[in-house]
Formats: C-alpha cells, sequence, structure tokens
C-alpha cells in the first residue's frame, strides 16, 4: 500500500461516523449553552449545519448564493433530538443520500417563504419524483424515496419554510426563552410571527463550542492534517529554480484532490495572491510554503521553511531560530497555557539563540475554520483573547520570520492536540528545513 492509499484507507470509516450525526462536541454544546444562558441554536450557515448533523447543503449562502433553506435546531435539553427544517425536495435530493439518521427529527417544506399565520401541513405533491413504474429504482431512487417517505409519515409537509420552523421551534419548546442564530432569516422569521423569546448572534458560542473538539473531530482532523501536509511535502519535493510560483500553488489543488483533500490556499514566499505573476523561484534563496486544505471540512494548516541551493547566512539562522522556538513551545505546552505565554516562550528562545531578527510565534486554534476560536468582542469586530489551552483543543503556533533583506522568507507551522498533560502532533513532522 502506498502513501496516499494508507493515508485514505479509514476514509469509510470516517464517513460512516458522519452518517451518524454531526461532529460536534455535544457536551461542549450543553457546557457553552448554559455558559451564555442560551436555550436553542437555529443555524443556517451550511458550515454549521454540518457541524450539528455532518450534512452541508447544497443551497446555501456560502456556496449557491441565496438565503438559506436549511436549518439545523439544537436545544438545550438534552433528551430533545436535533433538527433539520428543510424543503421536501432537497431531503429527497441530497439529505437522503446519507441514510437514516437515528432519532433526528425532521420538518419539511414545500416552497420556500413565509406567509405567516399558523404552519399549515399539506399533502406531499404527487408529481414529485414519481415513480413511473416503467423499470424498476435504481440504488440511489430506493434510497431516497425510503428514507424520505419515512420522514413524511412521521410528520405531514408544511405549506412553507417559515411555517416549518415555527412549528420546530414550538415542538421543541424554543418560541419562548433565548435562541442563538447565525442568519437574519431566522431573526425575520421570529418577528413575522411574534415570537416573544429573545436572540443572540450565534457566532461567538459557536466559536467557544468548537475549541475543543469531540473524539469525531479529533479523528477528521488527523486525516485533513496529514493529507495536507503530504500535499505540501509533494509540492515542496517539485521546486526548483524558476518555477512560477503559480504553477506550484496550482500543484498544490492537485495534490490535494489527489489525497482527498480540499486545497484552501498555499501562500509560497509571503506570496498569496491568486493573481498571474511574475514571481519565480530563485537559485540560493529561502523561502517558505504555507498551504492550507481541508477533508469533510476540517483543515490542515502546515509550513515548512525551503533552500533552493545555498542559503544567505542571515537567513539560515533566522530559520534555525524559529525551528528552536517551535521546539522549545511544543515541550511547554499543556493544559492551563495561555496563548500569551506561548509567545513568550518562543521569544524567550529567541533571544537565548542569540537571533538578532524577529519572528512571531503567534497561536491559534484550527478545526472548521482556518482561525476557529471565539474573540473578545470590540464594537462588532473581535480581538484575539488571550485563550487557555485545553484539552482536545487543535493548536497551530505560526513561525514566521517579520523581517525582510534577509535572503527570502522564513516560516515554521505543525499542529498540535493538547492532551491531558502536554501536545502531540496530529500529522508526521518530517523536516522544518528543506534543502533542495
Amino acid at each position: 500500500m502506498d502513501g496516499t492509499a494508507a493515508l485514505m484507507a479509514g476514509d469509510e470509516a470516517l464517513f460512516a461516523q458522519l452518517r451518524d450525526g454531526g461532529p460536534i462536541n455535544l457536551p461542549r454544546a450543553y457546557e457553552i449553552m448554559d455558559r451564555f444562558g442560551i436555550d436553542g441554536f437555529v443555524l443556517g450557515d451550511p458550515l454549521n449545519v454540518f457541524h450539528l448533523l455532518g450534512y452541508w447543503p447544497q443551497i446555501g449562502v456560502t456556496r449557491m448564493g441565496q438565503p438559506p433553506t436549511s436549518f439545523a435546531i439544537l436545544s438545550r435539553n438534552p433528551d430533545l433530538a436535533p433538527a433539520i427544517v428543510t424543503s421536501h425536495f432537497i431531503y429527497y435530493y441530497t439529505f437522503a443520500d446519507a441514510g437514516a439518521r437515528g432519532r433526528l427529527a425532521a420538518y419539511l417544506f414545500q416552497d420556500a417563504g413565509d406567509a405567516g399565520g399558523e404552519a399549515r401541513q399539506v399533502p406531499a405533491f404527487a408529481g414529485f419524483f414519481a415513480d413511473k413504474g416503467a423499470a424498476p429504482l435504481t440504488g440511489v431512487e430506493a434510497r431516497r424515496r425510503l428514507i424520505t417517505d419515512a420522514a413524511v409519515d412521521t410528520r405531514a409537509i408544511f405549506a412553507d419554510a417559515g411555517g416549518a420552523l415555527v412549528r420546530a421551534l414550538k415542538d421543541m419548546g424554543l418560541w419562548q426563552g433565548r435562541i442563538a442564530y447565525d442568519h437574519a432569516v431566522t431573526r425575520l422569521v421570529c418577528e413575522h410571527h411574534e415570537r416573544p423569546g429573545s436572540l443572540i448572534e450565534a457566532d461567538n458560542p459557536l466559536r467557544w463550542i468548537r475549541v475543543v473538539k469531540s473524539p469525531l473531530e479529533l479523528a477528521l482532523m488527523r486525516r485533513g492534517a496529514a493529507g495536507n501536509a503530504a500535499a505540501v511535502e509533494a509540492v515542496i519535493a517539485q521546486v526548483r529554480a524558476g518555477v512560477p510560483y503559480r504553477d506550484l500553488r496550482r500543484l498544490f489543488a492537485q495534490e490535494s484532490a489527489a489525497r482527498g483533500n480540499r486545497a484552501v490556499f498555499m501562500t509560497i514566499d509571503r506570496v498569496s495572491s491568486d493573481l498571474p505573476g511574475d514571481d519565480a523561484v530563485g537559485d540560493g534563496q529561502s523561502l517558505f510554503f504555507d498551504g492550507v486544505g481541508h477533508f469533510q471540512n476540517y483543515h490542515g494548516d502546515y509550513a515548512r521553511t525551503v533552500f533552493v541551493g545555498e542559503p544567505g547566512p542571515a537567513a539560515r539562522r533566522t530559520a534555525q531560530a524559529a525551528e528552536a522556538g517551535w521546539k522549545a513551545i511544543r515541550e511547554q505546552l499543556r493544559p492551563g497555557l495561555r496563548f500569551s505565554e506561548v509567545t513568550r516562550i518562543g521569544m524567550e528562545t529567541l533571544r537565548k539563540t542569540g537571533a538578532d531578527g524577529l519572528v512571531s510565534f503567534g497561536p491559534h486554534s484550527v478545526g472548521l475554520m482556518h482561525t476557529d476560536e471565539p474573540g473578545e468582542i470590540r464594537g462588532g469586530f473581535y480581538a484575539k483573547p488571550d485563550l487557555l489551552l485545553e484539552e482536545n483543543m487543535i493548536l497551530s503556533v505560526d513561525c514566521p520570520s517579520l523581517d525582510t533583506g534577509i535572503g527570502g522568507s522564513v516560516h515554521i507551522e505543525d499542529l498540535v492536540v493538547i492532551t491531558r498533560d502536554g501536545a502531540e502532533p496530529i500529522h508526521p513532522l518530517g523536516n522544518h528545513i528543506i534543502t533542495i
């Protein structure tokens, strides 16, 4: 079995777990809901729907340019299963493909919109993917029909999205109390129906949930990070003097796809723009490759410094100082350490090495987003908080040089999981400094 096949060998087991439900850390979710006084989440952003249900809506604001018509709902009552509100069409056409979803409650509707008044239920549209009987149903057709019919038999279809959402909130005991929402559609429906409860924005509480990973999330992170690191290493193996940066960036997308990942971006020698340019690898240059890609929406973040031939002494000293700082940090990571202390350890190591350059040691959490952590809200903006490290947090520490005129660029970055009494990498480390 080659390296790529070995990397992907466990993918089907991960897919099976996602079909059983979302990767969200539910105990953590209930803890955060208690902390913020939240009675329930109503989530329409596809990323958040995926986190709760393990399902990415095909029609959503992030990819299709439309307001959400699929919603995931979570009650603070752990005895109540999550619910999905979506159209009859989408439930059949995409959601049912993953198979039955245990106790998940489904509230299906016929048309987008909100006519107001009471939530009206309507018969299933007789012509909706009707079986003509001219040939046996295909496997896809039979699966979709079986699962969708079971949902319709449990609960009749609602006339419109607003009515379905209102009924779901009432059934789940969320018509009053405090709801956290992530899209204006939810707020507008609640106002339209004069819902008596209060509303808050969900983004920051959701980040507080996501910063500590469930076992499934950790498995997805390990898989995504390993695939991402391998894709970056495959690009570095093709580096030669004269190769354009844009060609290497395209290669990263190909190498990511070959490993079942999706490329998000690759920064080469501090250049991140996708616009065509003439930047190319130079002989004797130091340059870094920082690649971010994801597997099932869980991101890897991996950077290495590459010397093309013999680098200048300033670049070599800076790279060695960055590597020493990151090593010292890794050895001291543990729950209870603050972000500011992580940076302090790196800077103290720089001083001990006698380095005269500036390397930034910037910690951040990684998960469903490249920077997946809560913020301190300041006038609508997020400021970086001085977070405490917690067990099962995924941490990146960016270690780039912030100096110019040293013969190129330097950066080192890995992902580690915070354990009960330390930290461990979630992908192979290999060499932090690579000479071509």
